[in-house]
């Protein structure tokens, strides 16, 4: 899900869609009066513009997060194609070992890199998720309950899950984890095994 700031206006259509109902009223983008007429008291006006910010940020992570994930794949899928055509040819395989070895080391630099993108882009979703289920006194910012109780009761269910062994090792760590740490280093270990086949080949 997409979200764009447009000058120094926000777009919460897709946030309120996301809140919980009983909060609908309370995303809107412009304060509502109260039926009284009475203005909302600006310590709520404040906390609401801070949620709607929170929100948008985390979706906003949660692409910039499914994007650099899909390039990496994309891009490691490309270079490593190229690595074993490279390294497997049977036309003078001496002459083209630099080239096999170029592909094999600019692979392993890019999984460090992204490797690092991607934990990094996680630590920050983390927070901003717990922002959401929890809110911040100090920041001003509300928490939603019911997604608390939520991703609490997830979590118990899924650390109770019987699984057989190595599966078992799975539900310890959430699936974004697993995403952003297992795939770089399985694809570090490929272009390690690459760089000694080329080696071992010429």
């Amino acid at each position: 899900m997409a979200f764009r700031r447009v000058g120094w206006s926000w777009n919460t259509r897709s946030i309120r869609d996301e809140m919980p109902a009983g909060d609908s009223e309370s995303s809107s983008s412009v304060p509502q009066s109260e039926p009284g007429g009475e203005d909302q008291p600006a310590e709520d006006v404040i906390a609401e513009g801070g949620a709607r910010i929170v929100w948008e940020d985390r979706w906003h992570e949660e692409d910039v997060f499914a994007n650099r994930l899909s390039f990496y794949i994309l891009a490691q899928s490309f270079l490593i194609a190229a690595a074993v055509t490279a390294t497997l040819s049977n036309d003078a395989s001496s002459r083209w070992l630099p080239v096999a070895l170029t592909i094999d080391l600019a692979g392993l630099v890019l999984t460090i890199v992204f490797w690092y993108a991607l934990t990094e882009n996680l630590r920050r979703l983390d927070t901003l998720k717990d922002l959401v289920a929890k809110g911040s006194r100090e920041l001003g910012v509300r928490g939603y309950r019911e997604i608390g109780v939520v991703r609490t009761t997830h979590h118990e269910r899924r650390a109770r899950r019987g699984l057989p062994f190595p599966l078992s090792i799975l539900p310890r760590w959430s699936p974004s984890w697993w995403l952003a740490q297992g795939i770089p280093i399985l694809l570090g270990c490929t272009w390690i095994a690459l760089i000694a086949v080329a080696i071992v080949t010429a």
